[in-house]
């Protein structure tokens, strides 16, 4: 239950969650990629659960706008706001993005103030100033989309500075800022799965899309069949990527070479095996592992 979560790990606080993907769950606040595979180990280890963290949910505000080709239907809001993506609007409809701001603080060594600055306009971060405490530690402040801090930062910035910087956030001012944010959804053989959706800055949504296609690519099982990787966004593909099949020697039986030396026979049976896993692709599911769903949290 939540309370025996919480006590066992007291970094981090919970309560009920979850989707139509991947059902019923867990809201678990952490405090980078470290904490949560320690977190699914002792889960593993004390309590005998195999659990999927899923990439963090960010409430967007979303404002419509009058459109000549979609028309709301009447008493539809004119504002709502969203964090599951499966409610984000659909294409042809016309509407602003709010997302939430926060102000973050962070102390580390001064020698570390290049990478820390390069690293917060890498998250989008505005308002960047710096000031000594005193002769070897600098505070750092920048406003920065929470999306991007929620997400990485935390290892980004223990990574970057070697372990020494701290940092904490508050609540910007305004809290919401608007923003031209495209949502990217990720495809396996044709069909959306949801969870690997994310929503990230237009310009920098083919980079991290091929990013996420790459490292998808690495981590999925291998198949019988092709897996094919697509990454989509404003309605059309901006990256992929493909897995190759295992391959059946079906030239080779017992040792032996079929047909002997018709290459007709051989050809008939190549082409039945071709056809064998175009079937497979199309019906065959892809396992999704904790990997596959690192590659969305960690590709920036």
């Amino acid at each position: 239950n939540d309370t025996g979560l919480e006590i066992h790990q007291t970094a981090g606080s919970s309560n009920n969650g979850g989707g139509p993907f991947l059902g019923p769950g867990l809201r678990v606040g952490f405090q980078g990629l470290l904490h949560v595979e320690v977190f699914r180990q002792r889960l593993l280890d004390e309590f005998d659960l195999e659990a999927i963290v899923t990439p963090p949910k960010v409430p967007y505000r979303i404002r419509y706008l009058e459109s000549k080709n979609y028309k709301r239907p009447p008493g539809a809001p004119e504002e709502e706001v969203i964090e599951d993506l499966t409610d984000w609007p659909a294409q042809g409809h016309r509407f602003k993005v709010l997302e939430p701001m926060v102000d973050v603080r962070i102390l580390a060594p001064m020698e570390y103030a290049g990478s820390i600055m390069e690293l917060t306009k890498r998250k989008r971060g505005i308002k960047i100033q710096t000031k000594p405490v005193d002769e070897h530690i600098w505070l750092f402040t920048a406003a920065m989309p929470w999306a991007d801090v929620v997400t990485d930062f935390h290892d980004d910035l223990k990574s970057t500075t070697a372990g020494y910087a701290s940092f904490d956030v508050s609540e910007a001012d305004p809290p919401q800022q608007e923003a031209d944010l495209v949502k990217v959804e990720l495809l396996l053989n044709s069909e959306v799965v949801d969870p690997l959706a994310f929503v990230c800055h237009r310009d920098a949504a083919q980079s991290q899309a091929r990013v996420v296609c790459q490292k998808l690519q690495e981590v999925l099982p291998r198949q019988q069949f092709v897996t094919v990787i697509q990454a989509k966004a404003d309605g059309r593909f901006i990256a992929s990527a493909r897995i190759r099949a295992y391959r059946k020697d079906v030239l080779t039986k017992a040792g032996k070479t079929v047909g002997g030396g018709d290459i007709s026979r051989k050809k008939k049976l190549l082409q039945k095996q071709k056809k064998g896993k175009k079937r497979q692709q199309s019906t065959g599911k892809v396992q999704l592992s904790q990997a596959a769903f690192n590659s969305v949290i960690s590709r920036s």
